[in-house]
């Protein structure tokens, strides 16, 4: 009888309480690479959203920060920036790399809003290759998440290897958060490599269920 009406509790809450967000955070770069129409890549960080927040609100957005417009000029002043445009040009994601992923929670999600407000309204020119730049604002969002993050020169210009770096330093967490981690793995590669790995462990608990 006890549990039964523990049941019923249950129940009643899972229909009044509100459901929690479920927003994931996916963190790429891409290498240098000629687009089509003989456009250039320069080498990216940037990260992408989906999911559904608290109140029921779908979820799918890309943050990252660039230069407006790359002139040689940029080698030695401040110019132009702002936040990458949305949606990605077709394509572009495909040929990144897949970092790692993991779910946020609603402060979290908020934290990374926040970042995106202050970068988008920071004063023009706001681009600059060596103080304000896609690693530094990929570093902002990895720090506002709580991620442990390298304040390490070498990697200002190399935003793979910034977030390789970001990987290995938060391993634990990453694996806690259902995250395995191969650096320097196509996306398509890594999206294969977890359907893999789901196959396996359906086949396993189909397995177990029948022993038992």
């Amino acid at each position: 009888m006890l549990r039964r009406g523990l049941s019923i509790v249950a129940l009643l809450l899972v229909c009044v309480l509100p459901a929690r967000a479920a927003v994931t955070i996916d963190f790429y770069s891409h290498k240098l690479a000629m687009a089509p129409g003989l456009n250039t890549y320069f080498p990216h960080g940037f990260v992408l959203l989906s999911g559904t927040t608290t109140d029921g609100a779908p979820v799918k957005a890309n943050l990252g920060f660039t230069a407006k417009n790359i002139f040689i000029n940029v080698l030695w002043q401040r110019i132009e920036g702002e936040l990458d445009p949305t949606p990605l040009p077709d394509g572009y994601v495909d040929g990144a790399v897949h970092h790692f992923s993991f779910p946020l929670t609603d402060a979290q999600y908020r934290a990374v809003l926040a970042v995106a407000d202050k970068w988008r309204s920071t004063p023009q020119p706001s681009y600059d290759i060596d103080e304000h730049n896609c690693v530094l604002f990929v570093k902002d969002l990895a720090a506002a998440v709580g991620l442990s993050v390298s304040d390490d020169k070498k990697f200002i210009h190399a935003p793979g290897d910034f977030l390789d770096d970001v990987a290995v330093r938060n391993a634990a967490f990453l694996a806690a958060n259902g995250t395995v981690y191969r650096a320097g793995t196509p996306a398509a590669q890594t999206n294969a490599n977890a359907l893999e790995l789901r196959v396996k462990q359906l086949e396993r608990d189909a397995r177990q269920k029948a022993a038992n």
